[in-house]
């Protein structure tokens, strides 16, 4: 543990070092090079613990390939396209990186002697008694079909518009016009932490609510006390939206 809490420390050195340069520096995201933040994410992930194993296929499979700036393609005057390398960091694969690293470094910095300890009040509500009774997947799909019900209510209280799911999720969390507000969309750094969010929220919908309550699926203990805990983060996050 002691050298995952010290590689997740440098990661969020260098996330700091990033933010400086984007938002104090003022110098464009695509113009920093992602080799030492991918560097660092790429040591962390085989030490992330099993159970937040959401976070680190996240960091692995999602976020990693697309760290880097996509390459420029254009075509020159006979018709022959052109490469141009990028180095800089994709502003939008950032967001996601800040919003990862902090949950892993809350998470590993929290004193847990129940796991319930540090899951979300109304997670607890919905899914506490049907996991205590074995039923897993309901309980996970009670606890993300909660934050779909909070969600459209605040959407539909703001906006006079209802909508579900994930394109609910989109319309609410947009890094255009954010209807529930999670970074300063002001700074590169606050649309980065928006779209991060938006996707987290957006992917909780098309990935774990709808095939738990289409599928019937059965799942683990373990595997329902990883997504709980993700529950709780996505609950926890609309408790600290920007006002």
């Amino acid at each position: 543990m002691n050298v995952y809490k010290d590689q997740l420390n440098k990661c969020l050195q260098v996330i700091d070092r990033v933010r400086d340069m984007i938002n104090v520096q003022r110098i464009p995201s695509n113009s920093i090079s992602y080799n030492e933040l991918y560097n660092v994410l790429y040591q962390l992930i085989p030490l992330i613990p099993g159970e937040l194993y959401l976070f680190r296929n996240r960091l692995r499979d999602k976020i990693l390939p697309n760290l880097k700036t996509a390459d420029l393609i254009s075509m020159n005057q006979f018709g022959q396209q052109l490469l141009t390398p990028q180095n800089g960091i994709n502003p939008y694969s950032f967001g996601e990186v800040i919003s990862t690293i902090t949950y892993l470094n809350e998470y590993s910095n929290s004193n847990v002697s129940s796991f319930w300890d540090n899951i979300h009040s109304q997670i607890i509500c919905v899914a506490k008694s049907r996991f205590e009774n074995g039923h897993y997947a309901d309980a996970v799909e009670a606890a993300f079909k909660e934050i779909n019900v909070r969600v459209k209510k605040i959407y539909k209280e703001r906006t006079g518009i209802e909508k579900d799911g994930s394109s609910l999720m989109s319309s609410a969390f947009s890094v255009q016009n954010p209807i529930i507000k999670l970074g300063n969309i002001t700074t590169e750094t606050g649309k980065n932490i928006q779209q991060g969010y938006m996707e987290m929220f957006a992917g909780a919908m098309k990935g774990i609510r709808n095939p738990q309550a289409h599928n019937n699926m059965e799942i683990s203990k373990s595997d329902a006390i990883r997504k709980l805990h993700f529950a709780s983060m996505l609950m926890d996050k609309i408790d600290n939206e920007i006002t």
